[in-house]
This record gives structure tokens, sequence and C-alpha cells, in this order.
């Protein structure tokens, strides 16, 4: 797998919703590229803080505005 195909996928990843091949391709790819699994550790984590911060009704401003930086 390369950058850009690991990247196209990495979404699907965190969400678990890749085929066992494609999930292993993808771990094996994330464990070789710095590149790469910093973009799978930064969408990870930009889930988790959108998840929680879901789940206590509506985010405060400031974790609203940092989500729209960080997503833009």
């Amino acid at each position: 797998m390369n950058c850009p195909d690991c990247r196209e996928r990495i979404d699907r990843f965190v969400d678990r919703e890749l085929s066992e091949d494609d999930l292993r391709s993808l771990e094996h790819h994330l464990s070789a590229c710095p590149d790469c699994d910093d973009e799978y550790r930064l969408q990870s984590n930009v889930k988790r803080l959108v998840r929680v911060a879901c789940g206590e009704g509506e985010a405060p401003a400031q974790l609203r505005e940092r989500l729209r930086q960080l997503l833009s």
C-alpha cells in the first residue's frame, strides 16, 4: 500500500469499516510510515473529541471553533 491509498482508507479504518485484507495492509503501512500514522492519529483523535463532545449536549464554543480549524 502506498501513502495515497492509505490516506484514502484512514477514515474507514477509524470507523472500523475495512475488510480484513485492507485492515492488515493499512496497519502494516502505518507501522512503517510516520506521516500516515500521524494522519491516522489526528483523525482518530478528532473523531474521539467529536464523539465525547456530542455525548455531552452542545460542545463548548471554544471546542467547536478548534474542531473547525482542525478540519479545514
